[in-house]
């Protein structure tokens, strides 16, 4: 069919892309990324995956597009070209936005020890959302190599009693709750799968974790 419309892009990325694209390239670049992220953000992630690796042809040393097209690989499930593409987007801009994510990537190829290592590079100033999916990722990771107290304990080193609780806190809540259940601790497990159900009954499924504790008390 026809090509769909692009995203409207920043301009700094914008700039990025044609700073980057082979010369004479810079607006085929913008068009095909911008198509590429318009794809991506209604969950069209094959496309954004065919575009994305377009895009890669065209500028090599684009952050931006080696970031989309790993995180549209990662929601395919293809972790081992998720992690080369994100790997790719942390050499070439230096940040570790995106750990938590090749972490993961680590994690479901059966590589936990590496998803540890790539959570602790990553630089706190980056803020604490991604901080924080780091730490849950890391826990994750130790809980898959039966390291549960270690996972507890790197949970319960966050700032986890904020004044005002943000998503970050109360996914950390839900992973500590995890754990802790897994490690045979109900009684804590139910009262920060209570807290995460109370802060926010949506973002996870805390309050059937909490039914479940309590028929087991029973």
């Amino acid at each position: 069919g026809p090509p769909r419309p692009g995203l409207e892009l920043p301009d700094a990325v914008a700039t990025e892309l044609r700073a980057t694209a082979r010369p004479g390239k810079g607006d085929v670049l913008v068009d095909v990324f911008s198509q590429a992220a318009a794809a991506f953000a209604e969950g069209r992630h094959e496309e954004a995956i065919r575009l994305g690796e377009q895009a890669k042809h065209i500028a090599l040393r684009a952050a931006s597009v080696r970031e989309l097209l790993g995180l549209a690989y990662y929601r395919s499930g293809r972790y081992k070209e998720a992690a080369r593409e994100l790997s790719a987007f942390r050499r070439i801009s230096g940040s570790t936005e995106q750990n938590p994510v090749i972490a993961d990537c680590y994690r479901a190829a059966g590589r936990p020890e590496r998803a540890v290592e790539v959570c602790d590079e990553i630089d706190p100033r980056v803020g604490p959302a991604v901080f924080y999916e780091g730490q849950i990722v890391a826990a994750g990771a130790l809980a898959d190599m039966s390291r549960l107290d270690e996972a507890i304990a790197r949970l319960e080193s966050l700032e986890l009693r904020p004044e005002v609780a943000r998503e970050h806190h109360v996914r950390a809540w839900y992973a500590l709750a995890d754990t802790l259940e897994h490690r045979g601790r109900f009684t804590a497990a139910r009262e920060w799968f209570e807290a995460a159900a109370a802060a926010d009954p949506e973002l996870t499924d805390a309050p059937e974790r909490v039914q479940k504790l309590a028929r087991k008390a029973r």
